[in-house]
Protein backbone atom coordinates (compact mmCIF):
# COMPACT_ATOMS: atom_id res chain seq x y z
CA UNK A 1 0.00 0.00 0.00
CA UNK A 2 3.05 2.28 0.02
CA UNK A 3 3.36 2.22 -3.77
CA UNK A 4 2.56 0.20 -6.87
CA UNK A 5 2.36 -3.60 -6.49
CA UNK A 6 5.71 -5.36 -6.85
CA UNK A 7 5.75 -8.47 -9.05
CA UNK A 8 7.94 -11.24 -7.58
CA UNK A 9 8.39 -9.11 -4.50
CA UNK A 10 10.35 -9.85 -1.36
CA UNK A 11 10.85 -8.26 2.00
CA UNK A 12 13.06 -8.75 5.02
CA UNK A 13 11.85 -8.72 8.60
CA UNK A 14 14.21 -8.09 11.50
CA UNK A 15 12.75 -8.02 14.98
CA UNK A 16 9.24 -6.60 14.75
CA UNK A 17 9.79 -4.38 11.69
CA UNK A 18 10.27 -4.56 7.94
CA UNK A 19 13.81 -3.50 7.07
CA UNK A 20 14.00 -4.03 3.29
CA UNK A 21 11.55 -4.42 0.43
CA UNK A 22 11.94 -4.89 -3.33
CA UNK A 23 12.01 -7.59 -5.96
CA UNK A 24 13.18 -11.04 -4.97
CA UNK A 25 16.52 -10.78 -6.78
CA UNK A 26 17.37 -7.61 -4.90
CA UNK A 27 17.31 -9.25 -1.47
CA UNK A 28 19.93 -11.93 -0.90
CA UNK A 29 19.14 -14.35 1.96
CA UNK A 30 21.58 -14.20 4.82
CA UNK A 31 23.12 -17.31 6.33
CA UNK A 32 20.75 -19.11 8.73
CA UNK A 33 17.99 -16.66 7.86
CA UNK A 34 14.46 -18.05 8.04
CA UNK A 35 12.69 -17.85 4.69
CA UNK A 36 9.01 -18.07 3.83
CA UNK A 37 8.33 -18.59 0.11
CA UNK A 38 5.05 -18.27 -1.77
CA UNK A 39 4.06 -18.70 -5.38
CA UNK A 40 0.90 -17.19 -6.85
CA UNK A 41 0.07 -15.26 -3.72
CA UNK A 42 -0.57 -11.66 -2.74
CA UNK A 43 1.52 -10.42 0.17
CA UNK A 44 -0.01 -7.36 1.78
CA UNK A 45 -0.32 -5.52 5.10
CA UNK A 46 -2.48 -7.23 7.67
CA UNK A 47 -6.03 -5.90 7.60
CA UNK A 48 -7.22 -3.38 10.22
CA UNK A 49 -10.74 -3.60 11.65
CA UNK A 50 -11.59 -0.06 12.73
CA UNK A 51 -14.62 -0.87 14.88
CA UNK A 52 -15.43 -4.06 16.76
CA UNK A 53 -16.96 -5.33 20.02
CA UNK A 54 -15.35 -8.70 20.72
CA UNK A 55 -17.35 -9.04 23.94
CA UNK A 56 -20.40 -9.92 21.84
CA UNK A 57 -18.95 -12.57 19.52
CA UNK A 58 -21.00 -15.15 21.42
CA UNK A 59 -24.23 -13.36 20.45
CA UNK A 60 -24.02 -14.27 16.77
CA UNK A 61 -27.47 -15.22 15.52
CA UNK A 62 -29.24 -13.97 18.66
CA UNK A 63 -30.91 -11.04 16.86
CA UNK A 64 -33.17 -10.72 13.85
CA UNK A 65 -32.20 -8.08 11.29
CA UNK A 66 -34.37 -5.06 10.71
CA UNK A 67 -35.68 -4.71 14.24
CA UNK A 68 -35.98 -1.44 16.13
CA UNK A 69 -32.64 -0.13 17.36
CA UNK A 70 -34.13 0.47 20.80
CA UNK A 71 -35.51 -3.06 20.96
CA UNK A 72 -32.09 -4.36 19.90
CA UNK A 73 -30.47 -2.46 22.81
CA UNK A 74 -33.01 -3.88 25.25
CA UNK A 75 -32.40 -7.43 24.06
CA UNK A 76 -28.63 -6.92 24.13
CA UNK A 77 -28.78 -5.70 27.73
CA UNK A 78 -30.99 -8.63 28.69
CA UNK A 79 -28.68 -11.19 27.11
CA UNK A 80 -25.61 -9.63 28.75
CA UNK A 81 -27.19 -10.18 32.16
CA UNK A 82 -27.50 -13.90 31.42
CA UNK A 83 -23.76 -14.28 30.69
CA UNK A 84 -20.89 -14.66 33.14
CA UNK A 85 -17.31 -13.42 32.91
CA UNK A 86 -16.11 -16.74 31.49
CA UNK A 87 -18.67 -16.45 28.69
CA UNK A 88 -17.33 -13.05 27.72
CA UNK A 89 -13.71 -14.19 27.97
CA UNK A 90 -14.46 -17.09 25.63
CA UNK A 91 -16.35 -14.69 23.36
CA UNK A 92 -13.32 -12.41 23.06
CA UNK A 93 -11.00 -15.32 22.35
CA UNK A 94 -13.38 -16.72 19.72
CA UNK A 95 -13.51 -13.30 18.13
CA UNK A 96 -9.73 -13.14 17.92
CA UNK A 97 -9.69 -16.51 16.19
CA UNK A 98 -12.16 -15.33 13.56
CA UNK A 99 -10.19 -12.14 13.01
CA UNK A 100 -6.98 -14.11 12.43
CA UNK A 101 -8.76 -16.56 10.13
CA UNK A 102 -9.95 -13.67 7.96
CA UNK A 103 -6.64 -11.80 7.74
CA UNK A 104 -7.08 -9.08 10.37
CA UNK A 105 -3.91 -8.25 12.28
CA UNK A 106 -5.11 -5.09 14.07
CA UNK A 107 -8.47 -4.44 15.70
CA UNK A 108 -10.01 -1.40 17.40
CA UNK A 109 -11.99 -3.16 20.14
CA UNK A 110 -14.46 -1.32 22.36
CA UNK A 111 -14.25 -2.98 25.77
CA UNK A 112 -17.32 -2.67 27.97
CA UNK A 113 -15.95 -4.92 30.73
CA UNK A 114 -12.37 -3.92 31.56
CA UNK A 115 -12.39 -6.28 34.55
CA UNK A 116 -11.90 -9.09 32.01
CA UNK A 117 -8.52 -7.81 30.82
CA UNK A 118 -6.37 -9.46 33.53
CA UNK A 119 -7.98 -12.84 32.80
CA UNK A 120 -7.42 -12.88 29.05
CA UNK A 121 -4.78 -14.85 27.24
CA UNK A 122 -2.27 -12.84 25.23
CA UNK A 123 -4.13 -11.48 22.18
CA UNK A 124 -2.79 -13.01 18.96
CA UNK A 125 -3.07 -9.72 17.05
CA UNK A 126 -2.38 -6.02 17.57
CA UNK A 127 -5.28 -4.81 19.69
CA UNK A 128 -6.33 -1.32 20.69
CA UNK A 129 -8.60 -1.63 23.72
CA UNK A 130 -11.00 1.31 23.96
CA UNK A 131 -12.48 1.62 27.44
CA UNK A 132 -16.22 2.20 27.11
CA UNK A 133 -17.41 5.18 29.20
CA UNK A 134 -21.05 5.77 30.15
CA UNK A 135 -22.61 8.23 32.62
CA UNK A 136 -26.24 7.69 31.78
CA UNK A 137 -27.62 8.66 35.17
CA UNK A 138 -24.77 10.24 37.15
CA UNK A 139 -22.69 12.96 35.52
CA UNK A 140 -19.01 13.04 36.40
CA UNK A 141 -18.14 15.97 38.63
CA UNK A 142 -14.35 15.97 38.32
CA UNK A 143 -11.74 14.58 36.00
CA UNK A 144 -10.36 12.53 38.90
CA UNK A 145 -13.32 10.18 38.53
CA UNK A 146 -12.43 9.58 34.90
CA UNK A 147 -8.74 9.21 35.59
CA UNK A 148 -9.57 6.72 38.33
CA UNK A 149 -11.44 4.57 35.83
CA UNK A 150 -8.26 4.31 33.78
CA UNK A 151 -6.70 1.94 36.27
CA UNK A 152 -7.53 -0.86 33.88
CA UNK A 153 -4.68 0.32 31.63
CA UNK A 154 -2.27 -0.94 34.23
CA UNK A 155 -3.38 -4.50 33.48
CA UNK A 156 -1.73 -4.44 30.06
CA UNK A 157 0.95 -7.10 29.78
CA UNK A 158 4.37 -6.09 28.48
CA UNK A 159 4.22 -8.63 25.65
CA UNK A 160 0.85 -7.45 24.32
CA UNK A 161 1.01 -5.44 21.09
CA UNK A 162 -1.34 -2.54 20.47
CA UNK A 163 -2.49 0.00 22.99
CA UNK A 164 -5.36 1.57 24.87
CA UNK A 165 -7.85 4.31 24.18
CA UNK A 166 -11.12 5.77 25.42
CA UNK A 167 -14.65 5.35 24.12
CA UNK A 168 -17.41 7.61 25.41
CA UNK A 169 -20.16 5.32 24.20
CA UNK A 170 -22.55 7.66 22.37
CA UNK A 171 -24.18 11.07 22.89
CA UNK A 172 -27.29 9.38 24.26
CA UNK A 173 -25.35 7.50 26.97
CA UNK A 174 -22.41 9.86 27.64
CA UNK A 175 -22.71 13.52 28.60
CA UNK A 176 -20.78 16.31 26.85
CA UNK A 177 -18.84 16.68 30.10
CA UNK A 178 -17.74 13.06 29.93
CA UNK A 179 -16.71 13.53 26.29
CA UNK A 180 -14.64 16.59 27.20
CA UNK A 181 -12.96 14.78 30.09
CA UNK A 182 -12.20 11.82 27.81
CA UNK A 183 -10.75 14.20 25.20
CA UNK A 184 -8.58 15.87 27.84
CA UNK A 185 -7.36 12.53 29.16
CA UNK A 186 -6.66 11.20 25.65
CA UNK A 187 -4.52 14.23 24.90
CA UNK A 188 -2.67 13.98 28.19
CA UNK A 189 -1.79 10.32 27.71
CA UNK A 190 -1.55 10.38 23.90
CA UNK A 191 -4.35 7.86 23.44
CA UNK A 192 -6.88 7.49 20.61
CA UNK A 193 -10.57 8.08 21.23
CA UNK A 194 -13.58 6.50 19.54
CA UNK A 195 -17.33 6.83 19.89
CA UNK A 196 -20.67 6.05 18.23
CA UNK A 197 -22.42 9.02 16.60
CA UNK A 198 -25.75 9.30 14.75
CA UNK A 199 -26.01 5.54 14.44
CA UNK A 200 -29.79 5.22 14.23
CA UNK A 201 -32.84 7.16 13.15
CA UNK A 202 -34.18 6.71 16.69
CA UNK A 203 -31.12 8.48 18.10
CA UNK A 204 -31.59 11.31 15.64
CA UNK A 205 -35.30 11.60 16.47
CA UNK A 206 -34.46 11.78 20.16
CA UNK A 207 -32.06 14.71 19.71
CA UNK A 208 -34.04 16.54 17.03
CA UNK A 209 -37.54 16.28 18.45
CA UNK A 210 -37.30 14.98 22.01
CA UNK A 211 -39.47 11.97 21.25
CA UNK A 212 -39.43 8.40 19.98
CA UNK A 213 -38.72 4.95 21.42
CA UNK A 214 -35.09 5.65 22.36
CA UNK A 215 -36.12 8.89 24.06
CA UNK A 216 -38.80 7.12 26.12
CA UNK A 217 -36.50 4.20 26.97
CA UNK A 218 -33.70 6.43 28.27
CA UNK A 219 -36.08 8.75 30.07
CA UNK A 220 -37.47 5.75 31.96
CA UNK A 221 -33.91 4.82 32.93
CA UNK A 222 -33.46 8.20 34.57
CA UNK A 223 -31.42 10.02 31.93
CA UNK A 224 -31.62 13.82 32.02
CA UNK A 225 -33.38 14.57 28.71
CA UNK A 226 -32.97 18.36 28.76
CA UNK A 227 -30.44 18.18 25.89
CA UNK A 228 -33.08 16.75 23.53
CA UNK A 229 -35.00 18.74 20.92
CA UNK A 230 -31.90 20.94 20.69
CA UNK A 231 -30.38 19.78 17.40
CA UNK A 232 -28.77 16.72 15.84
CA UNK A 233 -26.60 14.19 17.64
CA UNK A 234 -23.51 15.40 15.77
CA UNK A 235 -24.12 19.11 16.34
CA UNK A 236 -24.81 18.29 19.98
CA UNK A 237 -21.21 17.09 20.37
CA UNK A 238 -19.42 19.59 18.14
CA UNK A 239 -21.12 22.66 19.60
CA UNK A 240 -20.27 21.50 23.13
CA UNK A 241 -16.60 21.08 22.05
CA UNK A 242 -16.98 17.44 23.04
CA UNK A 243 -15.17 16.02 20.00
CA UNK A 244 -12.45 17.15 17.62
CA UNK A 245 -10.87 15.99 14.36
CA UNK A 246 -8.89 13.26 16.12
CA UNK A 247 -12.02 11.30 17.07
CA UNK A 248 -12.76 7.95 15.43
CA UNK A 249 -16.53 8.06 14.94
CA UNK A 250 -18.44 4.86 14.21
CA UNK A 251 -21.47 5.00 11.91
CA UNK A 252 -22.47 8.69 11.38
CA UNK A 253 -25.46 7.48 9.38
CA UNK A 254 -27.95 10.30 9.94
CA UNK A 255 -27.00 13.93 9.33
CA UNK A 256 -28.94 17.19 9.00
CA UNK A 257 -28.08 19.87 6.45
CA UNK A 258 -26.54 22.05 9.16
CA UNK A 259 -24.28 19.16 10.19
CA UNK A 260 -22.26 19.32 6.99
CA UNK A 261 -20.57 22.70 7.59
CA UNK A 262 -19.83 21.60 11.15
CA UNK A 263 -18.31 18.37 9.93
CA UNK A 264 -16.33 20.16 7.25
CA UNK A 265 -14.81 22.30 9.99
CA UNK A 266 -14.13 19.23 12.10
CA UNK A 267 -13.50 16.35 9.66
CA UNK A 268 -13.61 13.12 11.62
CA UNK A 269 -12.19 9.67 11.10
CA UNK A 270 -15.42 7.80 10.30
CA UNK A 271 -16.00 4.06 10.40
CA UNK A 272 -18.54 2.65 7.96
CA UNK A 273 -19.85 -0.78 9.00
CA UNK A 274 -21.57 -2.02 5.82
CA UNK A 275 -23.21 -5.26 6.95
CA UNK A 276 -24.27 -3.82 10.31
CA UNK A 277 -25.71 -0.90 8.34
CA UNK A 278 -27.76 -3.35 6.31
CA UNK A 279 -28.75 -5.32 9.42
CA UNK A 280 -30.59 -2.31 10.84
CA UNK A 281 -31.97 -1.16 7.50
CA UNK A 282 -30.40 2.30 7.70
CA UNK A 283 -30.70 4.77 4.85
CA UNK A 284 -27.80 4.90 2.39
CA UNK A 285 -24.50 5.80 4.04
CA UNK A 286 -23.31 9.23 2.71
CA UNK A 287 -19.85 7.97 1.83
CA UNK A 288 -19.19 10.22 -1.17
CA UNK A 289 -20.14 13.46 0.57
CA UNK A 290 -18.19 12.56 3.71
CA UNK A 291 -15.09 11.95 1.62
CA UNK A 292 -15.63 15.17 -0.34
CA UNK A 293 -15.48 17.27 2.85
CA UNK A 294 -12.28 15.59 4.02
CA UNK A 295 -13.38 12.83 6.38
CA UNK A 296 -11.16 9.76 6.59
CA UNK A 297 -13.49 6.82 5.81
CA UNK A 298 -12.59 3.39 7.18
CA UNK A 299 -14.39 0.06 7.46
CA UNK A 300 -15.26 -1.98 10.54
CA UNK A 301 -17.41 -4.99 11.21
CA UNK A 302 -19.03 -3.89 14.47
CA UNK A 303 -20.02 -6.92 16.59
CA UNK A 304 -21.60 -10.26 15.80
CA UNK A 305 -24.69 -9.01 17.60
CA UNK A 306 -25.41 -7.13 14.36
CA UNK A 307 -23.35 -9.06 11.81
CA UNK A 308 -22.66 -12.65 10.75
CA UNK A 309 -18.87 -12.45 10.39
CA UNK A 310 -15.80 -10.40 11.25
CA UNK A 311 -14.39 -10.67 7.71
CA UNK A 312 -13.44 -7.25 6.33
CA UNK A 313 -13.30 -8.64 2.80
CA UNK A 314 -16.96 -9.59 3.09
CA UNK A 315 -17.72 -6.06 4.28
CA UNK A 316 -16.15 -4.64 1.12
CA UNK A 317 -17.91 -7.10 -1.17
CA UNK A 318 -21.19 -6.02 0.37
CA UNK A 319 -20.46 -2.28 0.37
CA UNK A 320 -19.20 -1.91 -3.17
CA UNK A 321 -22.57 -2.96 -4.55
CA UNK A 322 -23.69 0.53 -3.49
CA UNK A 323 -20.54 2.46 -4.42
CA UNK A 324 -19.34 1.00 -7.76
CA UNK A 325 -17.28 4.12 -8.57
CA UNK A 326 -14.63 3.30 -5.96
CA UNK A 327 -11.61 1.32 -7.12
CA UNK A 328 -10.43 -1.91 -5.53
CA UNK A 329 -7.36 -0.09 -4.25
CA UNK A 330 -9.51 2.55 -2.55
CA UNK A 331 -11.51 -0.16 -0.77
CA UNK A 332 -8.31 -1.84 0.45
CA UNK A 333 -7.08 1.54 1.72
CA UNK A 334 -10.13 1.61 4.01
CA UNK A 335 -8.87 -1.49 5.83
CA UNK A 336 -5.13 -0.66 5.80
CA UNK A 337 -3.74 2.84 5.37
CA UNK A 338 -6.78 4.85 6.49
CA UNK A 339 -7.25 3.24 9.94
CA UNK A 340 -3.48 3.50 10.40
CA UNK A 341 -3.84 7.24 9.77
CA UNK A 342 -6.59 7.43 12.41
CA UNK A 343 -4.08 6.10 14.94
CA UNK A 344 -1.40 8.48 13.61
CA UNK A 345 0.62 5.40 12.71
CA UNK A 346 0.56 5.76 8.92
CA UNK A 347 4.27 4.94 8.63
CA UNK A 348 4.03 1.95 10.98
CA UNK A 349 0.75 0.18 10.16
CA UNK A 350 -1.26 -0.60 7.05
CA UNK A 351 1.69 -0.64 4.65
CA UNK A 352 4.72 -2.69 3.69
CA UNK A 353 7.74 -0.38 3.83
CA UNK A 354 11.05 -0.21 5.68
CA UNK A 355 10.41 0.83 9.26
CA UNK A 356 6.81 -0.39 9.35
CA UNK A 357 5.67 -3.04 11.81
CA UNK A 358 5.91 -6.52 10.33
CA UNK A 359 2.15 -7.13 10.31
CA UNK A 360 1.32 -8.90 7.08
CA UNK A 361 -0.70 -11.65 5.44
CA UNK A 362 -0.43 -13.81 2.32
CA UNK A 363 -3.51 -14.73 0.30
CA UNK A 364 -3.59 -17.14 -2.63
CA UNK A 365 -3.98 -15.29 -5.93
CA UNK A 366 -7.17 -16.21 -7.84
CA UNK A 367 -7.33 -16.22 -11.62
CA UNK A 368 -7.48 -12.42 -12.01
CA UNK A 369 -4.19 -10.57 -11.92
CA UNK A 370 -5.23 -7.35 -10.14
CA UNK A 371 -3.93 -7.92 -6.60
CA UNK A 372 -6.41 -5.50 -5.00
CA UNK A 373 -9.31 -7.29 -6.64
CA UNK A 374 -7.79 -10.63 -5.64
CA UNK A 375 -7.81 -9.61 -1.99
CA UNK A 376 -11.42 -8.45 -2.08
CA UNK A 377 -12.66 -11.60 -3.82
CA UNK A 378 -10.70 -14.01 -1.65
CA UNK A 379 -12.75 -16.01 0.83
CA UNK A 380 -10.17 -18.50 2.10
CA UNK A 381 -8.09 -17.96 5.24
CA UNK A 382 -4.67 -16.41 4.67
CA UNK A 383 -1.80 -18.84 4.27
CA UNK A 384 0.44 -16.57 6.33
CA UNK A 385 -0.37 -14.28 9.22
CA UNK A 386 2.50 -12.34 10.79
CA UNK A 387 2.00 -9.91 13.66
CA UNK A 388 4.83 -7.78 15.03
CA UNK A 389 7.36 -9.99 13.24
CA UNK A 390 5.96 -13.26 14.62
CA UNK A 391 4.45 -15.85 12.28
CA UNK A 392 1.28 -17.25 13.81
CA UNK A 393 1.65 -20.51 11.90
CA UNK A 394 5.26 -21.75 12.38
CA UNK A 395 4.77 -24.65 9.94
CA UNK A 396 5.28 -22.25 7.04
CA UNK A 397 8.88 -21.42 7.96
CA UNK A 398 11.93 -22.98 6.27
CA UNK A 399 15.57 -22.17 6.97
CA UNK A 400 18.22 -21.23 4.40
CA UNK A 401 21.61 -22.86 4.51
Amino acid sequence: MDGAPILNGALRVEGNCITEIGQEGELTPKEHEEIIRFDEHVLLPGLINAHCHLDYTCLKGAFFPGQSFTEWIKRLNGLKKSLCDNDFIQSIEDGFKELVDTGTTTVFNVEAMPNLIPHLSKPPIRTYWFLELIDLRNKLATDSLLLGSLAFFEDKKDDWVGGFGLSPHAPYTASPQLYRLAKQCARQFNMPITTHIAESLEEQTMFLYGEGPLYEFLKDLGRDMSDCAQGSALSHLIEYSAIDQNVIAAHVNYLQEYDWPLLEGTPLHIVYCPKCHEFFGHTRFPLEKLEDIGCNIMIGTDSLASNNSLDLRAEIRHARLYYPHLTSREWIQMITTRPAKALQLQDKLGCLKPGAYADLIALRLPSQTDPYEAVIRSKSPPELVMVNGKVLDPLLITTSS
